[in-house]
């Protein structure tokens, strides 16, 4: 029912800049410019092979930034992952626009909360979130069933309809998990980790509305490295609450 798709070897990862450079790009690098070539070569055949890429590098990604002396906590890395994806499939949406294009003109809804906040609502957004074959919530729910996770249809929609039922609420951001697996608010992992994967993303030039696809793939590695640690059912509950609540607002206001 969900995606699940067979993640290939990664490509090498480019050479560090020889020293004293004048270059100091890494995009820019010989190393990493052979990397691209293979990618687009690659495509040809393999048409996820750069989200596929892109995801392992998210993964090892938000291991390391949120690592602390004990070690990794799996329910912090799918928040991260979770929710600066959701934020990526209204931020994609947005940025393939025409300067100056209205939010109608994108199909989008925008509401405004008392608070004076901005929540955003459209096909599109919802589409790369949770509707395509290889949408963020579909690749991880395709993970987390391979697990035996009983992930179903119903919990996406029952759950956007709660979203949508909070918006401008003090509970907008109260997610539903048992207390020792509580994680911070999504709003949080996207001002902090939000730029840094972006990056990320950038230096493998994955095209905005590609984003939440490697992420998913993203999702689907930390679900996996996640077995024997909490139960698949929590993990792709964790996932689905992060990034419905961050889809519907943008980090940054539009211009």
């Amino acid at each position: 029912m969900f995606g699940r798709r067979k993640v290939p070897p990664a490509p090498p990862p480019p050479p560090a800049p020889p020293p004293g450079g004048s270059d100091d790009d890494p995009k820019r690098q010989p190393g990493h410019q052979a990397v691209l070539r293979h990618l687009r070569e690659q495509e040809a055949t393999e048409p996820h092979v750069r989200e596929q890429l892109a995801g392992r590098i998210l993964f090892d990604l938000a291991c390391r930034i949120v690592a602390d002396p004990r070690g990794v906590r799996i329910e912090t890395v799918l928040a991260v992952l979770a929710s600066v994806g959701g934020s990526e499939c209204l931020a994609a949406v947005i940025e393939e626009a025409p300067p100056g294009t209205k939010m109608e003109e994108l199909g989008l809804l925008v509401v405004e909360a008392r608070n004076g906040e901005l929540f955003f609502f459209g096909d599109e957004p919802n589409r790369l979130l949770a509707e395509a074959p290889d949408s963020l919530v579909s690749l991880a729910f395709g993970a987390a069933q391979a697990l035996g996770a009983p992930v179903t249809m119903e919990m996406i929609t029952d759950e956007m309809r709660k979203v949508a039922g909070l918006v401008g609420s003090d509970d907008y951001e109260r997610l539903d998990l048992p207390p020792e697996h509580q994680v911070d608010r999504p709003s949080e992992w996207v001002r902090v980790f939000g730029k840094t994967m972006r990056e990320a993303l950038d230096l493998y030039d994955v095209r905005p509305k590609r984003r939440a696809a490697a992420f998913g793939f993203a999702i689907q590695r930390a679900l996996d490295a996640s077995k024997g640690q909490i139960d698949p059912l929590l993990a792709a509950t964790i996932v689905l609450q992060c990034s419905c609540r961050s889809a519907k607002r943008l980090a940054v206001a539009p211009q």
